[in-house]
């Protein structure tokens, strides 16, 4: 696994994010968002179940409630 990049933030003005629902100049003090790309993992993983072109519903893999529980 990679280390992420916690120190590049992305502009999401003007991106119909919630958060960043502002007028020009103003911080957004209502919700707690991510403001930084997610992990190369996930994008990648999530690129795959996008490219079956298939979005039904699914059972969640005992990996998934192992990963939650550690």
């Amino acid at each position: 696994m990679t280390i992420h990049d916690f120190t590049t933030n992305l502009d999401r003005r003007h991106t119909n994010s919630i958060k960043w629902r502002v007028k020009d100049g103003e911080l957004p003090l209502t919700i707690a968002d991510m403001d930084f790309r997610v992990a190369p993992e996930i994008e990648a993983a999530m690129q795959a179940k996008v490219a079956r072109g298939n979005f039904g519903y699914e059972y969640a893999p005992d990996e998934y409630f192992t990963a939650v529980a550690s």
